[in-house]
């Protein structure tokens, strides 16, 4: 069934299940009715006695604001009738006003219901069901522990035998009932205690019968066996007396404006005890039901329910659990279960009302023990009090509330409620996220225990950036650069934030723009759609930037990779972003990773300093590697490691030493800075012999140049870091197109000017020079580096050497072809002459690898 909606659903509601009604549901509505007729008849004399009413208004009120209730309500199984805490409520707010039982009472108490009634149908008429929430589980757990202490206190006088007002505090009948210990009535407190033992054995030992009526019935026999045997003016066991035969005689309120005063205040919080006790049934009904509710419909029919019964001598009722509980149980289908169980109960009340005159007040009171101990929900106190200490004060200043005054007790309760609720969403938790490591993740997860990047701070934020949270959402935005000044850009993810309003707008613009003046940023991802509505409406997009908001499935990081600072980037170890392994930095510059091949021997001393000179250029950490042939001689390689460490640490290089076993050294260097993802190797370089033997197996560093999957800078024992220029020599191929990004690096980095050197030959024209060296210079220029060029007709090596010579240039940059075979082994390359006689640093920039021979090295690693 869906929820009910529109005029006809309101005032009508039964003609949506009426359809449901058959032969066998009416069978199954008229069995669970007449079980509900007999679980509410000694209820209904009890909870009337708890609201200081004559026993009948306690049957009244299940009979027609039960019938009500059911046809104009939204749950099928829902039964309404008389409460424990309805009736502590009423008796708590009326029994001052006047003498519990009379009929001034009486008026008032149809007044209050009266006003419950039409309190209840405004609500749902204005659709304000939502209001019930702000009463908590934990504030009705709380006043149902002190309504049941109160009921106890109430029934005291009458278990005992002992002379205590009506009305009395609880804390004053336990004093009276200390002071007159000596009073007690022995044969008042049997009564109430065989009844009470009854009730509890009968409640443990025999469940198919109703324990009610089992102790009422031992308790009625026990006190007619004494007031015979005895008498009755010796035992003093005085009885309920017989109720009215007949059915509920119509009544009017008292609408006189003394009446309204005295209750109007009452019938406000009777009326949301009421609403929620009859929701919280309903809901936890349907659960097991599996029924679609609509609580302003069912706020509808209890307000109804009893506005109808005020005029038939019903005092307010609402959801009873135990009753809708049974009726769920006994198989009813439809809301003519809880019809037939009023009816029922009228045909009862005409049948058993003369044997009320056997019931004793002592029997009740022990009934009324029994409820009282029932009400208190020892499991789910024990449970919040272990939970969270919070909820267990709200719970106990409820419940003390209520012992002193009913009303105030759940008001307290309700705004500690509510002021805690405004305490946690105003400290909403401030979450650090890194992203999802799952390929293709949009995601982002706890950051604890995980690397987050330095420049850029990402956090989640749950709850409602409003008013009352504005304050710490902006010290918690502050923090994080005062912690960390690096971290000037926040990504927000925003799909925990439920909304924005005007003053965290304000404050989120605020934090955009000092973040901007930071050189940062502050962003959103997956805002709400509603939140993005307000701050652009209200002009904070322009503050915080339009850019700013990236939509679900949106690869924020990739986005914002690009606007972190390449200088602390190039030193970054964590590289949490799929952006960071990219190769690139985020000024588009290849990101520099940088090894040192050492073999301590004295030829190593030039290309250290070298190395340790180029790594602080770049920033960046600088790998040193040794390899020897066995494992057992870790010392010395230990050693040779420490020589490069000292000197980097004097020049402020963070350094990684990396050691490696192998017969061949040539394959050990080149593993380990395929391992390491090297852009540049830096070698040493024994001076050549020139001997046969040399050129045709070729020494280390011709190797190494040959197989390293990276460029390689090899620095002769005469070499010394650069400071003057560097000399780019250019051929116009796809090898010399990498060598101009690598020299804009090194140039830059370094801050000294390039040269473009184009040497021509017989196979090349001076126009293809001219052009391809105005194109180096071009992309030298867009990347500021201060360059010129120089074209020389002359072989390559001899133009080189010959510029080199010329222009004091300290370091040469030139391309390698990386080809193979007799020709180059015999008579050797250009670059094989210059890295063998030119006293400068060179650097062999290799050409891109293509991806079948990225395959073939992973393998070669493996």
């Amino acid at each position: 069934m869906k929820p009910l909606s529109g005029p006809l659903g309101q005032f009508f509601p039964f003609l949506f299940w009426w359809p449901r009604v058959n032969r066998r549901s009416v069978r199954d509505d008229m069995l669970a009715g007449f079980t509900g007729a007999l679980i509410v008849l000694p209820q209904g004399v009890a909870f009337a006695t708890i609201a200081g009413l004559p026993p009948q208004y306690g049957l009244y009120a299940a009979m027609v604001p039960a019938i009500i209730a059911a046809l104009f309500g939204s749950s099928w199984h829902l039964v309404s009738g008389p409460t424990t805490a309805i009736s502590i409520a009423v008796f708590a707010a009326l029994s001052h006003q006047a003498e519990p039982g009379s009929a001034q009472y009486i008026s008032l108490v149809l007044t209050l219901t009266f006003l419950v009634g039409v309190f209840q149908l405004v609500l749902g008429l204005a659709r304000m069901g939502a209001l019930v929430n702000f009463i908590s589980h934990t504030v009705v757990i709380g006043f149902t522990a002190g309504a049941a202490i109160l009921i106890a206190a109430s029934q005291v006088r009458s278990f005992f035998g002992i002379q205590i007002p009506r009305g009395t505090p609880f804390y004053e009948i336990i004093h009276q009932l200390v002071a007159q210990a000596g009073d007690i009535n022995p044969w008042v407190a049997t009564v109430g205690a065989v009844t009470l033992v009854t009730g509890i054995l009968a409640r443990r030992h025999l469940r198919k019968v109703p324990y009610m009526i089992a102790a009422m019935v031992v308790g009625s026999i026990v006190a007619e066996v004494l007031n015979v045997w005895m008498g009755q003016d010796v035992t003093g066991i005085k009885t309920v007396g017989a109720l009215p035969a007949h059915l509920p005689p119509l009544s009017a309120p008292d609408f006189s404006l003394e009446a309204l005063r005295h209750t109007i205040g009452p019938a406000l919080v009777i009326t949301m005890l009421a609403l929620t006790e009859a929701v919280s049934i309903t809901r936890a009904i349907a659960v097991r039901s599996e029924q679609r509710l609509d609580g302003n419909q069912e706020f509808i029919g209890q307000g109804l329910s009893n506005i109808v019964g005020s005029f038939f001598s019903a005092y307010a009722s609402s959801g009873s659990f135990n009753r809708s509980g049974v009726n769920y149980e006994s198989g009813a289908r439809t809301p003519l279960a809880s019809v037939f169980a009023s009816v029922f109960l009228m045909l009862v009340l005409l049948a058993v009302a003369p044997l009320a005159a056997f019931l004793p007040n002592a029997a009740m009171a022990g009934i009324l023990f029994l409820v009282a101990w029932g009400l208190i929900d020892f499991h789910h106190i024990t449970h919040i009090w272990h939970t969270s200490k919070a909820e267990a004060a709200i719970l106990a200043a409820t419940l003390v509330g209520t012992l002193f005054n009913l009303e105030m007790g759940i008001f307290i309760g309700v705004f500690l409620s509510l002021v805690m609720y405004l305490y946690r969403s105003s400290k909403p938790d401030v979450v650090p996220v890194v992203p999802a490591p799952e390929t293709g993740a949009y995601h982002f997860i706890s950051a604890k225990g995980r690397p987050e990047c330095p420049q850029l701070r990402i956090i989640r934020i749950n709850g409602s950036v409003y008013f009352g949270a504005a304050s710490y959402v902006q010290r918690a935005l502050q923090q994080i650069d005062e912690d960390n000044p690096q971290q000037k850009s926040v990504l927000i993810s925003a799909n925990s934030i439920n909304s924005i309003d005007i003053a965290g707008a304000e404050i989120l613009a605020q934090e955009a723009r000092r973040r901007r003046r930071l050189g940062g940023g502050l962003y959103f991802y997956r805002l709400n759609d509603a939140s993005y509505q307000l701050l652009r409406q209200g002009g904070y997009t322009r503050d915080i930037g339009e850019g700013a908001f990236f939509p679900v499935m949106t690869d924020v990081t990739k986005a914002l990779y690009w606007t972190l600072d390449p200088g602390i980037c190039r030193t970054c170890k964590k590289r949490i972003f799929k952006e960071c392994n990219s190769g690139l930095l985020p000024d588009g510059f290849r990101r520099q990773r940088l090894m040192f091949a050492t073999d301590g021997s004295e030829f190593s001393q030039a290309p250290q300093e070298i190395a340790i000179a180029l790594a602080k250029n770049f920033g960046v950490t600088l790998d040193v590697m040794t390899s020897l042939p066995a494992p057992d001689e870790n010392e010395v390689a230990k050693a040779r490691l420490m020589i490069t460490a000292r000197a980097a640490l004097v020049a402020g290089v963070d350094t990684e030493e990396i050691v490696r076993h192998g017969k061949q050294p040539v394959a050990e260097i080149v593993a380990a800075a395929a391992a390491a993802d090297s852009r540049i190797l830096v070698i040493g370089r024994r001076p050549p012999s020139g001997g046969i033997k040399e050129r045709l197996v070729g020494d280390i560093a011709r190797q190494i140049i040959l197989q390293a999957p990276c460029h390689v800078l090899v620095a002769g024992w005469q070499s010394r870091p650069w400071s003057k220029r560097i000399l780019l020599a250019t051929d116009g191929s796809i090898i010399s197109d990498a060598a101009v990004e690598v020299a804009a690096q090194i140039a830059k980095a370094s801050r000294i000017p390039v040269t473009v050197l184009a040497a021509i030959d017989s196979g090349t024209s001076r126009e293809a020079a001219e052009d391809d060296v105005a194109l180096k210079l071009g992309a030298l220029r867009v990347e500021g580096i201060d360059c010129d060029s120089r074209i020389v007709e002359d072989a390559a090596d001899k133009a080189i050497i010959g510029a080199l010579r010329e222009l004091a240039a300290d370091l040469l940059i030139i391309g390698n072809n990386q080809s193979k075979g007799i020709n180059r082994t015999l008579t050797g390359s250009t670059t094989d002459k210059l890295v063998g006689s030119v006293t400068c640093p060179v650097l062999v920039v290799k050409r891109p690898p293509e991806p079948d021979e990225l395959v073939a090295a992973v393998k070669n690693q493996a």
